[in-house]
């Protein structure tokens, strides 16, 4: 069997979670720089698979001359790096902020938002925003900005509002930059109000659901305005994609926007109205799964009118291998790449862990799972579920008791959020698993970071059944470290002023 572990079997409390952070992040602000040429001391940092310890110090380390043997070892060189990281985190849904903001007492909402957000606690730095209903809503109906006008069409969006918004997810979102204000937010539409499309509808059964010609303006106006609504409530998006998941049918909202048909909104009407609006904000294509190499339609958009308006290309974690973005970084190395969304329920392949390793070290610069929080039965949703069965959220609202739990993927997202800082690049390291659909390969998996003030994490995962033994070097010094079955470690110190020979 190539997986042994299943990590979302516990949920530990919120006050046992708080323990262990508040000690985690004494731990790191203790950390000084030591002197030039002199190994730093090394804080070590562990979550294990069954949560016996999460977050959890673990002792120290240091850097030693004596060069490891009969192990395997992970090289690291800071001397060569790779993108800038933006950050890691998860989506910002309807039935995620309701969760948070109505469900909870408000004391209890701030130290939820404080440990997702917060530099004491996982300090989430990357958010995507559902624009409008996705099938996560928590009244279980679909909606847009602009549905049932007088009428029944809008061309002048005189009928536009985020009043939708303003009860709970614009409140969560605001909280969460207050706690994080380098956090940067990606917003994807699940389809256009209906008056847009044909047949009339918010859903895209069959994959028939088209946006009709004659409103691509209108859909490109109605990004501007959510952009401004947005702004003007203190929620500034840093990225748009221009539809989610385009050419899935899809019972629950969504649209077919073909590759011919984005690549011509967004160059002939996106780009051009946020710059008539002066707005920055970047645009990121396709927002679908890794797929195959260089999927078709990422190759449309890159090859048409699209392409110099572009910023990136968003992606999914589903029915594919993370190195279609290397693929993609060979073909346009200054393209940026950003994985929105990844399930690890709908696809056990990529547990968080592996997950935020894989892409990174396959050139993406964020990385976000899908509904930041969910109640025990995996909702609100809109019915009846199946493209979501047994999703969990980061965390576990529950409506009846009002308590929130922590389970796998926040501790997992931890280990690489919590030590991550605004400006990080990925630096050299190697690794001992292989990448394929079926996902990885047993084993032991890493990647590595600096940040600009000179601290330095390495993040390793131990996917296999059996204990890994194995060695780092660094600067022609190193350490040893045994990883049990299941769990994710991160090294973390401080550089020192050494350079690669």
């Amino acid at each position: 069997m190539r997986r042994f572990f299943n990590p979302y079997i516990g949920r530990v409390t919120y006050l046992l979670f708080a323990a262990a952070v508040v000690v985690g992040e004494a731990a790191w602000a203790a950390m000084s720089p030591p002197p030039a040429n002199v190994a730093p001391v090394i804080k070590v940092i562990q979550t294990s698979h069954d949560l016996g310890q999460h977050l959890a110090p673990v002792g120290e380390l240091r850097f030693s001359s004596k060069q490891p043997s009969g192990v395997p070892v992970i090289h690291i060189s800071d001397s060569v790096r790779y993108q800038r990281i933006v950050g890691v985190g998860a989506a910002m849904t309807d039935s995620s902020a309701w969760l948070l903001y109505t469900q909870l007492p408000r004391h209890l909402f701030k130290k939820t938002m404080d440990a997702l957000y917060g530099p004491g606690g996982i300090h989430l730095g990357f958010i995507r925003v559902p624009m409008g209903a996705s099938d996560f809503s928590a009244n279980g109906y679909p909606y847009t900005y602009d549905d049932h006008p007088p009428g029944g069409l809008d061309p002048s969006l005189g009928h536009f509002s985020i009043s939708h918004d303003s009860p709970y997810i614009l409140p969560a979102l605001r909280e969460a930059l207050t706690l994080n204000p380098a956090a940067q937010i990606i917003a994807t539409p699940w389809t256009p109000p209906d008056w847009m499309k044909i047949y009339n509808n918010l859903g895209n059964t069959d994959n028939a659901s088209y946006l009709l010609p004659s409103d691509y303006a209108e859909l490109a106006n109605y990004f501007v305005k959510f952009l401004r609504g947005y702004a003007r409530a203190k929620v500034p998006v840093t990225a748009v994609t221009p539809q989610n998941e385009p050419g899935q049918g899809t019972w629950y909202p969504g649209l077919n926007l073909p590759e011919w048909a984005e690549a011509s909104f967004v160059a002939d009407y996106l780009k051009p109205a946020l710059r008539r609006a002066r707005l920055k904000t970047a645009i990121f294509g396709y927002d679908s799964t890794w797929s195959t190499v260089t999927p078709p339609y990422v190759r449309a958009l890159l090859t048409g009118s699209a392409s110099r308006d572009l910023s990136g290309i968003a992606f999914h974690c589903y029915y594919g291998t993370p190195t279609v973005m290397s693929a993609l970084h060979r073909q346009e190395p200054k393209l940026e790449q950003w994985v929105t969304e990844c399930t690890s329920q709908t696809d056990p392949t990529w547990f968080p862990a592996e997950l935020e390793i894989a892409s990174l070290r396959n050139w993406a610069s964020a990385v976000a799972l899908w509904n930041l929080a969910l109640d025990p039965a995996g909702g609100p949703v809109q019915a009846p579920n199946t493209a979501c069965h047994g999703c969990t959220g980061v965390v576990t609202v529950d409506e009846r008791t009002h308590r929130v739990s922590f389970g796998v993927p926040y501790f997992q997202l931890g280990q690489v959020s919590k030590f991550l800082k605004p400006g990080a690049v990925r630096i050299d390291s190697n690794h001992f698993v292989k990448y394929s659909a079926a996902g990885p390969g047993a084993g032991l998996d890493d990647v590595a970071f600096l940040n600009p003030d000179g601290t330095e994490a390495l993040v390793a995962y131990n996917n296999s059944s059996a204990r890994a033994r194995f060695a780092v070097v660094w600067h022609h010094q190193s350490f040893s470290y045994d990883l049990p079955a299941g769990a994710m470690v991160t090294f973390a110190w401080r550089l020192t002023g050494l350079t690669d020979e």
